[in-house]
């Protein structure tokens, strides 16, 4: 399970809701879509707005960048579309919500967008009537995007295109323009989306052949630089590996494999001479 949290230091509750209401992408009719509500009462977005708003003059430390809300995404693998349900999702949307901090105000709904299922959040900045904010140091948002995949795993073992190694840093580089326009609308940007889809293909390949394969299927071709694969092409632009903060070292070391035992051997050649040096 990716798990994306964008932070808004405004009260653009009403602007959210409306998107994540009603949006085409939202999953509604018999048996597909849910609401999940925590902390909140009402079925209005007026009713919503009111609550957090009111809340909101509560906090203990006002600062001129207080994070107000905050927009948190969690979304799987477009291979696990056969498998995920509107209740398996739900299940795991109230779990996140315990583990992420059960004192605040949350609002859930799922949509399904470029063939993969994921669900929409909105966080309220502070715990509700307490005032204490709601922020996460990157150590407990590593812990929490670790505990809920941990809780997907052993709950819905069939979701194992959707496991992602939470591990390993990675800063994914956009520009101030996609960034606006993410949080304008509220919707990934391009490179985020190809970030996902390379990321997906990266953690579940086993083998140089394997990725490069997974990313022909994603429709996702690879372009060189300086005789090594440096990223994929889309729609006619360059997205490097590093710049969407995936690191594929190993790579580099696989297609130095592929390319011949002549080519292998200089480089044992070059790393001696380094040692000798």
């Amino acid at each position: 399970m990716i798990v994306k949290v964008k932070s808004h230091k405004n009260k653009s509750y009403r602007k959210l809701l409306e998107y994540m209401l009603h949006d085409k992408d939202r999953l509604s009719g018999k048996g597909r879509g849910f609401l999940v509500t925590h902390n909140l009462k009402g079925n209005k977005i007026d009713e919503w707005v009111a609550q957090l708003a009111e809340n909101e003059t509560r906090r203990l430390r006002k600062r001129k960048d207080s994070v107000i809300l905050t927009h948190e995404i969690l979304s799987w693998h477009r291979d696990d579309a056969r498998q995920i349900t509107s209740e398996k999702m739900e299940e795991m949307v109230r779990e996140y919500i315990r583990l992420r901090n059960p004192g605040g105000m949350y609002l859930a709904v799922p949509h399904y967008d470029k063939e993969h299922y994921h669900v929409h959040i909105l966080v309220s900045g502070i715990e509700y009537k307490t005032g204490k904010a709601m922020r996460m140091s990157r150590a407990e948002f590593s812990d929490l995007k670790k505990n809920i995949q941990a809780y997907q795993q052993e709950q819905f073992p069939e979701l194992s295109h959707s496991v992602v190694d939470h591990g390993k840093k990675r800063k994914a580089r956009i520009s101030e323009k996609e960034y606006q326009a993410g949080k304008r609308t509220g919707k990934m940007t391009k490179r985020e989306e190809v970030r996902q889809f390379v990321e997906s293909c990266y953690m579940h390949a086993s083998s140089q052949e394997d990725f490069l394969e997974r990313l022909q299927v994603c429709k996702l071709p690879v372009y060189e630089r300086g005789g090594r694969i440096t990223g994929v092409v889309v729609n006619g632009k360059k997205y490097r590996f590093k710049k969407l903060g995936i690191d594929v070292s190993f790579l580099g070391k696989q297609i130095e494999k592929s390319r011949g035992e002549n080519d292998l051997q200089n480089v044992r050649r070059k790393g001696e001479r380094k040692m000798e040096r």
